[in-house]
């Protein structure tokens, strides 16, 4: 029951995957390339992989942590409160 002994810490972790999982995304989605750059350069978005980042990774990465963050928060309080409930209803040894 290392949830309900440490809450703070478990819920750091949450948040840590909360914003590492956005921060992959960004990356991944940069490195798909536009199949258009060769021909058209610059008239279809941008079309180098940091241009992509600095473009795309703001709305990814605000978005995409208020999504994970919720998820993950929303997930951690129904944990502890299901280790809660369990731990209510253990029987006590006198």
């Amino acid at each position: 029951m290392a949830v309900l002994s440490r809450p703070i810490g478990s819920l750091a972790i949450v948040l840590a995957v909360a914003v590492t999982i956005p921060i992959i995304a960004t990356l991944v989605f940069a490195a798909d390339a536009h199949p258009e750059c060769a021909f058209i350069p610059d008239s279809v978005g941008p079309c180098g992989y940091w241009a992509r980042v600095a473009e795309y990774g703001p709305i990814i990465m605000m978005l995409g942590t208020v999504v994970t963050a919720g998820l993950g928060a929303a997930m951690w309080l129904v944990v502890v409160a299901v280790l809660g409930l369990f731990s209510a209803l253990r029987p006590r040894r006198e």
